[in-house]
């Protein structure tokens, strides 16, 4: 008796191992630096968005890395930048693979947000392909919340980081719901910054009215 031919719906779709995962392997290595190289390996084909993910995380919560925002800032500009010139399908800058990450801030996601993560992990799926499929769209989205973090503002590196977190979510699980919902985060902290500066340039003028009144 001939072997039935294996139909194609009947073949199991290789398991993409999930960000949490990703981390908790990375955190459980002995060498007290990690080889960036190495993450890129561990991520696969979605590069920049675990990429994303790591470096943004630190800022997301208040966790106790010291310098973390000096250490993990420049290369978020850099990995949006390329995300948007050139897509998810090419290889990271060389200067970027060969960074190379102290362990502890690894140990510190998985230990603080390891958990949270494994819950929203369980609500993601791939959906809404329209928006993963937009990747230098992406790219410029992540760039802008990019340079938002690095603004010069009190109190004000939570909210883009956790949209920036949200997006590169999305990118790893192909989660366009995601995507959208950092999309949506974005527009809204936008408004805000806007209307916040649109107040303190009417105090400024008010105050100076007053001093030369």
């Amino acid at each position: 008796m001939q072997d039935q031919p294996t139909s194609p719906a009947s073949v199991p779709e290789e398991r993409i191992e999930s960000a949490s995962e990703i981390l908790r392997a990375l955190a459980a290595r002995p060498e007290p630096h990690i080889p960036f190289g190495d993450v890129v390996t561990a991520a696969g084909s979605r590069v920049h968005g675990i990429a994303l993910f790591i470096f943004v995380l630190p800022e997301t919560l208040p966790l106790p890395l010291p310098s973390a925002s000096g250490i993990l800032g420049i290369p978020l500009l850099i990995i949006s930048a390329h995300l948007a010139i050139f897509g998810e399908a090419s290889h990271l800058p060389q200067r970027v693979l060969d960074l190379k990450i102290p362990r502890s801030i690894f140990v510190a996601i998985a230990r603080y947000i390891g958990p949270m993560l494994q819950w929203l992990e369980q609500l993601s799926r791939p959906r809404w392909g329209f928006f993963v499929r937009e990747e230098r769209a992406m790219g410029i989205l992540c760039l802008y919340l990019s340079i938002i973090l690095w603004l010069p503002l009190p109190l004000v590196n939570a909210p883009p980081a956790i949209c920036l977190a949200a997006v590169a979510l999305g990118i790893i699980h192909r989660d366009g719901m995601l995507i959208a919902a950092g999309l949506a985060g974005a527009v809204a902290l936008t408004a805000m910054l806007f209307l916040v500066g649109e107040w303190i340039t009417r105090l400024a003028h008010w105050m100076l009215a007053f001093i030369w009144k």
